[in-house]
């Protein structure tokens, strides 16, 4: 008789395939989080999609490039002949469909035996439109179901203005409050989700706050970023930072902005940006018509398993918002400038004043008003106590609760899990 070694393990479903989610890279990035957390705990983890089954390590660079497809609404070449002629809220009924026919009826995570000898302790599932495996792997595993809601899909998109006239409701309701009713936990990133989720009905005895934290394992206050000082030549350079998409809600226009008021006063200090989007062009002419250009980096897009060594150069981190209107998001980058020891300015939206103390855990400006930010930059400059302050008050927020470890102890402990 062969004896076979089981496995202690733990499941992360992401419900579409690892080719999507473009330009929305923070996604799969907060379920690799949660993934590489159990992997910490149990020795083993699952990162399970549409496509494939994968690890923490490989999940969190994706979505990966595939071959470009034609698609009759979406392909670059006839999209805006297409918008022309037919109306938007059909192109938005035609994707909602595409997506529900886009689910496996098996995923590869019900195929070839991969559980056999495994252990689980729980299956966790990211919330979306049309939901995963979740609740079915969960029953037949006997373990509890675990979704993390970063946004609801018909909510937030009706945020960006789309409309789905007559069938709207109807999806929020029989699919996405239907998933979350049927889970044993139900997380959310904010409390305005919070209210959100239980809005639909979903038991309030089983809702709970869980504020983005960061992989561990990529952030913490040791990384070490030399070879980004030899590549962009920032030695005895004061570094001030951000990172992420170029995408107008971010207001990196007020950033540049901002560092145009005070630049001329700090020789030594430059701007780095990190990252990439369809807002680029429109922030290169900015730098050029404010006579910027040796004085901000544009680094481009980076691997995420990269961005540590450029945050860990950064003397002060930027979290930046172009309104504080409507934001219920819990900004991955915020946790991610601390982990690494930052002191970090942040925009006055949506909870962050509740949960960081102004001048004690960061420095918050009023969101949109490029001169307060001007202001706070400076200040952190001049002021080296408070800006050491902050750097010390990161790192402790880090070790006493800024992990994805953390908040998944959290749950096990609820749901008396064993770790």
């Amino acid at each position: 008789m062969v004896n076979r070694k089981i496995t202690n393990s733990s499941i992360f479903i992401v419900p579409r395939g690892s080719t999507e989610w473009k330009g929305n890279e923070a996604g799969w990035i907060t379920a690799s989080g949660w993934a590489a957390a159990g992997e910490q705990l149990w020795g083993d983890a699952l990162v399970a999609t549409t496509d494939g089954v994968f690890k923490p390590d490989e999940s969190r660079l994706f979505p990966r490039t595939k071959a470009i497809q034609s698609d009759s609404f979406s392909s670059g070449s006839s999209k805006k002949n297409i918008r022309k002629i037919v109306p938007e809220f059909l192109i938005t009924a035609y994707k909602d469909w595409k997506l529900k026919n886009s689910k496996p009826a098996v995923w590869p995570i019900e195929k070839d035996d991969l559980l056999k000898e495994k252990n689980l302790k729980l299956v966790w599932q990211r919330h979306d439109l049309f939901s995963g495996p979740g609740r079915k792997l969960a029953d037949k595993y006997k373990v509890p179901l675990i979704t993390s809601v970063e946004a609801l899909a018909v909510w937030e998109a009706a945020k960006w203005g789309v409309k789905r006239p007559g069938w709207g409701s109807w999806l929020e309701n029989k699919f996405e409050a239907k998933a979350l009713k049927e889970s044993d936990l139900v997380c959310c990133v904010s409390s305005e989700l919070k209210e959100k989720v239980l809005s639909l009905g979903v038991d309030p005895n089983k809702v709970i706050i869980t504020p983005n934290r960061v992989d561990s394992s990529l952030f913490n206050p040791e990384v070490s970023g030399k070879e980004i000082i030899k590549k962009y030549n920032l030695s005895g350079k004061r570094v001030i930072g951000w990172t992420g998409s170029f995408r107008s809600f971010h207001g990196i226009d007020h950033i540049i902005e901002a560092f145009s008021l005070i630049e001329e006063r700090y020789p030594d200090v430059v701007l780095m940006l990190v990252g990439d989007g369809n807002q680029m062009t429109d922030i290169k002419n900015l730098i050029q018509t404010n006579n910027l250009e040796d004085k901000v980096i544009l680094t481009g897009k980076q691997e995420f398993t990269d961005i540590p060594q450029f945050v860990s150069n950064f003397d002060i981190a930027i979290v930046s918002a172009r309104s504080a209107k409507g934001f219920h998001y819990s900004p991955l980058k915020l946790r991610e400038y601390k982990a690494l020891g930052k002191a970090v300015i942040a925009p006055r939206a949506g909870e962050l004043p509740q949960l960081f103390v102004d001048k004690q855990d960061l420095l918050l400006y009023d969101t949109g008003n490029v001169t307060d930010l001007s202001g706070k930059i400076e200040e952190l400059l001049t002021n080296i106590d408070l800006k050491t302050r902050l750097e010390k008050n990161s790192v402790n927020w880090f070790q006493n609760e800024g992990a994805w470890i953390h908040e998944l102890k959290r749950v096990c402990e609820l749901l008396k899990i064993s770790y």
